[in-house]
């Protein structure tokens, strides 16, 4: 991961943190400090956010371009097959939290249905859809998350950014009826 990804990461820890957020980042093992053949378990996804009464289990990516690709080395399968049986819990509410770097930090939430649902007509190349944003074979937009995400507003203070999670987590909370 780019440093610019482990900043992100850590700004969205401290600013959670800062609202009184729990948010516990999954670590990574480093396959260099193991044993030979040692096997290496893959994480679901990032982190956990957590507000009552909602658990938002958040696979997180950070990009300088306008879209974030479906590869295999980007977004892995696992990973979105995790957040997918995450949603099916009652209380548990999954997605990615996409960020733009190079587009004024622009920070979104996609839930995991609405990326499943994109994912399928961009790859199956479904021609009739309701999206007014191009789309793209092999990747999510900044157009198309501005579309079927919700925007996690943030400021930059000095270097760092500041997002807030808990304005995010609200409309999440309302929009599942919780």
């Amino acid at each position: 991961m780019s440093k610019e990804g482990k900043q992100f990461e850590e700004d969205l820890k401290k600013s959670a943190s800062d609202q009184s957020i729990f948010f516990y980042r999954i670590k990574d093992v480093n396959p260099m400090f193991l044993k030979a053949n040692t096997a290496v378990s893959k994480n679901d996804f990032d982190c956990f956010i957590y507000k009552k009464p909602n658990l938002f289990p958040v696979e997180l990516k950070s990009t300088k371009a306008k879209s974030v690709s479906f590869s295999e080395k980007i977004i892995k399968k696992h990973q979105i097959k995790a957040l997918e049986n995450a949603s099916k819990y009652d209380g548990l509410v999954a997605g990615f939290i996409f960020n733009f770097r190079a587009y004024d930090n622009s920070t979104y939430y996609v839930p995991i249905n609405e990326f499943l649902k994109y994912k399928y007509i961009a790859e199956n190349q479904i021609k009739e859809h309701t999206y007014k944003a191009k789309v793209n074979k092999s990747s999510i937009s900044l157009d198309i998350c501005e579309e079927i995400g919700i925007e996690i507003s943030n400021v930059k203070k000095k270097v760092r950014y500041r997002y807030y999670i808990n304005s995010l987590l609200e409309k999440l909370i309302n929009r599942n009826g919780e």
